[in-house]
């Protein structure tokens, strides 16, 4: 396990690790607004297959000062990787899935479709 981590030149920072997942946490922006990094794995069995898998979760809360004052994590950004428990799967079969997403909304200058204004900004479907 990576202890800290840098995302975009940004160091997140661990705060807790124990069996049920991580957090780390980025203050550049000072404590009170931060963003939080939390990775998290549940044991699932999917309900039409009945077949036992693992549900992954990598997320992001970002903290901002609203129009009143307070301040919320008002954006969160995650993915959600379910994968089987069979030999079938390859680590390879996850990657190519993550991968599709990322491309989704990656800049075009790094082969991406750049789709991030027009899914989560102008809620285009």
């Amino acid at each position: 396990m990576n202890a800290d981590i840098t995302l975009d030149t940004l160091s997140f920072k661990l705060s807790f690790s124990d069996k049920t997942g991580s957090e780390r946490r980025e203050v550049s922006r000072g404590v009170n607004l931060p963003e939080v990094l939390s990775i998290k794995h549940q044991s699932f069995t999917d309900s039409v297959t009945k077949r036992a898998g693992v549900r992954s979760l990598a997320r992001i809360d970002r903290h901002l000062a609203l129009a009143d004052g307070t301040i919320v994590p008002a954006v969160s950004a995650y993915m959600v990787v379910t994968t089987l428990n069979d030999t079938g799967v390859a680590t390879s079969d996850v990657q190519a899935a993550c991968q599709r997403i990322s491309s989704l909304i990656s800049d075009e200058a790094t082969s991406g479709l750049d789709l991030k204004d027009e899914i989560f900004v102008n809620k285009e479907q």
